[in-house]
This record gives C-alpha cells, sequence and structure tokens, in this order.
C-alpha cells in the first residue's frame, strides 16, 4: 500500500507540472547555442532585442561574449521575444534557457512570471566518442 501512494504522489505532481506548462500560450523557450565548436559557456554582454521585441530572421538578438570572442546570436526565423530568462553580464551555459519566443504579440503578458523549467538550466558533456577501429586486414 506504501508503495501505491507514493507512485499516486509522483503522478498527481507530474500531472500538476504538465498541467502548468499547458496553461502558457503556444512558445519556445530558447538556450544559449554554441556559437563556436570550444564554447561550454558564454557570457550575455547585451540584448538587441528587448522583452516584448520582434525580430525577423537574420536580426542579431544578442551578443554573446565566448571563451575567445563575443559573437552575434542571429535569429533563424521571425517571432518575438516574451521574457528574457538571462540578464546582460551573466554567465550562461551551452544549453541554458535564456529566452521565451512565441509568434503571436498578443501571448506576451501570458509570461510576465515565467521561470525556465526545473533541470532545463542544466547540461552534460557528450559522451566520449569511442576510439575509431582499425582498418581491416592490417597487422601490426
Amino acid at each position: 500500500m506504501i508503495f501505491r501512494r507514493v507512485v499516486a504522489r509522483v503522478t498527481f505532481g507530474a500531472q500538476r507540472t504538465w498541467r502548468r506548462a499547458l496553461s502558457y500560450p503556444a512558445h519556445e523557450v530558447v538556450g544559449l547555442p554554441a556559437l563556436s565548436p570550444t564554447m561550454s559557456s558564454g557570457v550575455i554582454a547585451n540584448w538587441k532585442v528587448s522583452e516584448g521585441g520582434s525580430y525577423a530572421a537574420g536580426d542579431v538578438i544578442c551578443e554573446v561574449e565566448t571563451d575567445k570572442a563575443t559573437v552575434d546570436f542571429e535569429a533563424q526565423d521571425d517571432g518575438i521575444v516574451a521574457k528574457i530568462l538571462a540578464q546582460a553580464g551573466n554567465e550562461v551555459q551551452v544549453g541554458s534557457p535564456i529566452m521565451v519566443i512565441v509568434e503571436d504579440e498578443k501571448d506576451i503578458p501570458a509570461f510576465a512570471d515565467f521561470e525556465a523549467p526545473a533541470g532545463t538550466a542544466e547540461t552534460s558533456a557528450p559522451p566520449p566518442s569511442a576510439p575509431a577501429p582499425a582498418p581491416a586486414g592490417t597487422a601490426e
């Protein structure tokens, strides 16, 4: 019986979280992309688009200081920034949420108190690659 109660509580908690996520209008939580091959984190130097601001494909959304240079983060599609999650001057891990985007301006107020979902800020290193097998027919 104890096991059933625990399972029921965990399931209820997951459903409550799921319902809360469904209460927001259509949106996308955007993580910091790797802007260089060696980048594991970056500092948002400044935002070029503010909350509520729209952008088009190719526009610079923000500038990010990487381990080697300051790089522009360019938009791939049109959209509207509903919420900025990483303020300028803060160091952010690659993949961690930096903003929420929407397609419809009327959806912006719904994200005034939005917080990134728990666990999204954590990034993991890619698994180490296996050594390439020796070509067949070679003798040592």
